[in-house]
Order: C-alpha cells, then structure tokens, then sequence
C-alpha cells in the first residue's frame, strides 16, 4: 500500500485535528488527543484517514465513499478497488474525498 503512513486505527492517538473518513465512508471531526473510536456504523476497529488526503490514479482504495478528480468529476469507489484515471482524459490524476 502506498499510502499506509496516512492511515490511522481505531485506539490509535490522533495527532492532527481535522474530519477523518474510516473505511465505511462515516466521517467525523477528531480533535488532536483524541483517541480513533470505532467505526460509527458498524462498531467494529477501523481504519481512518484525513479526508483531505489526496489519492493518486492506481493507489488503492482505503475507505469507501464519494471521490472527486481534479475537474470535478465525481465517482463512488468501494474499498480495495484503484482509484481510476480521469474520466474525460484518461490521464492520471489526484482525487478527493467529496466533501
């Protein structure tokens, strides 16, 4: 996985304030201190990531949910899938979580 370093667990210490996505696509404010809960809809041990983190063509899809490209344009991905090229080029591209 190329972007492990970005993901935190559930128990885990969050070091950065800010909205985290966990791997259901639930979203939640987390203050720094705060522990990483559980996943909000499951109540199970999860995987969070900062839902500003960019995602880059080919890396795969840590948490599902709502994605957005560099030109707007929206897809919704599902965990374990890449992240696709850009829809109307086929280049490589940076995406999002929609917000």
């Amino acid at each position: 996985m190329t972007h492990i370093t970005d993901h935190h667990h559930t128990g885990e210490t969050v070091s950065e304030a800010g909205a985290y996505i966990c791997t259901t696509g639930e979203k939640k404010d987390l203050h720094q201190g705060e522990t990483f809960p559980e996943c909000p809809s499951t109540g199970n041990s999860t995987t969070w990531t900062h839902a500003s983190h960019a995602h880059r063509t080919g890396e795969t899809v840590m948490e599902s949910g709502h994605y957005l490209d560099a030109d707007g344009e929206h897809v919704v991905l599902q965990q374990g899938e890449k992240f696709p090229s850009c829809p109307s080029t086929g280049e490589s591209i940076t995406w999002t979580h929609e917000q």
